[in-house]
């Protein structure tokens, strides 16, 4: 196998100009001269051009003739396309990219131009118009310290806004053009966002100032009314070397209203695997709680009964609880199983849905249900050597009795609550069948 050749003296002398610039070589001074690289590498000051070209192509210097060659200081602007719908003042005094900029010691401006147009094809698609149906569109060129930095072009459907002083105005709009759309009536629930990235075309250059070589990112949001009725599109163009795009990840929080309802035999699966992964997060923090195979025979027995109940978010089961008239004979003694008691085995939530106090409102909805069924107490046994879950009973009113070793079994520290005592935190729960006769749950 012949020897690799080396790059061409061009290539070279971009390479040792850009590791001497990301070393930080020209931050206050230009870099050496055409005439003087030639002479130092013995070539010509077109090759020296050539490879000067290439830096110049990545964006890392740029030619300001007859002064020479720089290095491109860079401020990339933070863009988090996620906070589009965030809270804002009721009475700002500018929109919130001003201010952002602002708070950040950056100097923000501005250039605003309004115009009706025939929808472009990629607007006409999200939108859903006709061919040559027109949109009023909200051209704006964003600047930081007096540098062109994105633009933001924001089209509407002409009829929704024509009436807009607002919109239908080149001027800022400080508390932004969805609150004046949701004000017109079409408030927007959802967007879908597409991304490309490419290389500018002519208009874009200009726009921006881009230098040669410097990708784009075109990013397209389309703006739904909660019927489904596409009411805005903006069209923004992203600089690759001077925009930064962060985004964000949060665990979604559960819904306001969950519901409730016995579970079926086919969910006996969805029972038992939230109890095995309860089991699994347990093992892994070296606590020996329900260390075995779930006893699936009890839990289909729970499950004709009508005793074993699943929590549901939007369809996924989140949750389980078992609610019995079972006083177990190895804790509780004669006279206490004489009292009317509701009895909680099995609480169960998912470990991407604690956090959100659904355990206090699954034990508020148990003891409710247990008043309604005219017990006097909600009860449970808890593992004795889980300390944390006996504060956790203990936070939530419930008394701890006693404690019973029995053989064999490794719960027994035992719990009671009052029936109808409830706290009134964490989400609502709403059983489906209590809905359809207008009772309400917790």
């Amino acid at each position: 196998m012949s020897p690799q050749k080396p790059p061409p003296l061009y290539e070279r002398i971009a390479n040792d100009l850009r590791v001497r610039v990301n070393a930080g070589e020209f931050t206050s001074s230009p870099l050496p001269t055409e005439g003087s690289l030639a002479e130092q590498h013995a070539t010509s000051r077109v090759t020296v051009r050539r490879g000067l070209a290439l830096l110049v192509q990545e964006g890392l210097i740029y030619a300001d003739r007859p002064r020479g060659y720089f290095v491109r200081v860079k401020r990339p602007m933070i863009y988090r396309p996620q906070q589009e719908f965030r809270k804002r003042p009721l009475s700002p005094e500018m929109d919130t990219f001003l201010t952002e900029m602002e708070e950040l010691g950056r100097k923000p401006t501005q250039t605003i131009e309004v115009s009706v147009v025939p929808a472009p094809p990629i607007v006409r698609e999200r939108l859903r118009l006709e061919k040559g149906e027109l949109t009023a569109v909200r051209r704006r060129v964003r600047f930081l310290d007096g540098e062109p930095y994105l633009t933001n072009d924001s089209y509407f459907p002409r009829d929704l806004v024509k009436d807009s002083d607002e919109i239908m105005n080149p001027a800022d709009i400080a508390r932004g053009a969805n609150v004046v759309l949701a004000e017109l009536g079409y408030q927007q629930k959802r967007t879908v966002r597409e991304y490309d990235w490419r290389m500018p075309d002519p208009a874009e250059t200009a726009r921006l100032g881009i230098p040669a070589g410097t990708p784009v990112t075109e990013e397209v949001v389309t703006g739904y009314t909660a019927t489904g009725q596409p009411v805005r599109c903006v069209i923004n163009c992203l600089p690759g070397d001077r925009i930064k795009m962060v985004l964000e990840d949060e665990r979604p929080r559960l819904g306001s209203e969950l519901t409730i309802a016995p579970a079926a035999l086919e969910d006996l699966d969805t029972v038992t695997g939230l109890w095995q992964q309860a089991g699994q997060w347990l093992r892994e923090r070296g606590i020996d709680q329900w260390q075995y195979e779930p006893r699936t025979d009890r839990i289909r027995e729970n499950i004709t009964a009508g005793e074993c109940f699943l929590v549901r978010d939007d369809g996924i089961a989140v949750a389980t609880i078992t609610l019995d008239t079972h006083a177990d004979p190895d804790f509780w003694n004669a006279g206490e199983a004489a009292e009317d008691a509701l009895y909680v085995h099995r609480m169960v939530v998912r470990r991407d849905a604690s956090g959100e106090e659904l355990g206090s409102a699954l034990l508020d909805w148990a003891s409710t249900r247990a008043e309604a069924g005219g017990k006097r107490w909600l009860r449970l046994d808890a593992w004795r050597s889980n300390q944390g879950l006996l504060d956790y009973y203990r936070a939530r009113d419930f008394d701890l009795i006693r404690t019973v070793a029995a053989d064999g079994r490794r719960s027994g520290a035992l719990f009671q609550r009052r029936a109808g005592r409830v706290r009134g935190v964490g989400p609502s729960l709403i059983d489906p069948a209590d809905a359809a006769t207008g009772a309400k749950g917790k």
